[in-house]
């Protein structure tokens, strides 16, 4: 079980100590958390993350190519898949397939082209 995290930071219950997470919670938080960072940027893991900052809201089938960037950051979490991908105003939102069911992950919204 991991700590519930949520916006950066941990989610503390009525004990004001953290939350842990687990089951179908705990695997939509671990693919969001590879989705949102950049590959590379992690130094213990430098495998971890995704190319989704390199992603092109304008380009000719861009919600394509967005699920496909999320699906590479999760290659290493067997049979996790985003099966889809839409914008919303908090960001890109992906609906995640998981052994345990699926879920929706929501990913910052680009702001600028890299």
């Amino acid at each position: 079980m991991d700590l519930k995290v949520k916006e950066g930071l941990h989610v503390l219950g009525p004990t004001g100590l953290p939350e842990r997470a687990g089951g179908l919670e705990e695997l939509l938080q671990n693919a969001g958390l590879r989705m949102a960072l950049r590959r590379g940027a992690f130094p213990y893991g430098r495998e971890l993350g995704s190319r989704l900052q390199e992603w092109d809201p304008e380009e000719e089938h861009a919600l394509e190519r967005a699920a496909a960037l999320a699906n590479e950051a999760l290659l290493d979490l067997p049979g996790v898949e985003a099966v889809s991908a839409k914008e919303t105003e908090a960001g890109v939102e992906f609906r995640v397939r998981t052994p345990l069911g699926e879920g929706d992950v929501t990913v910052w919204k680009p702001t600028r082209k890299f």
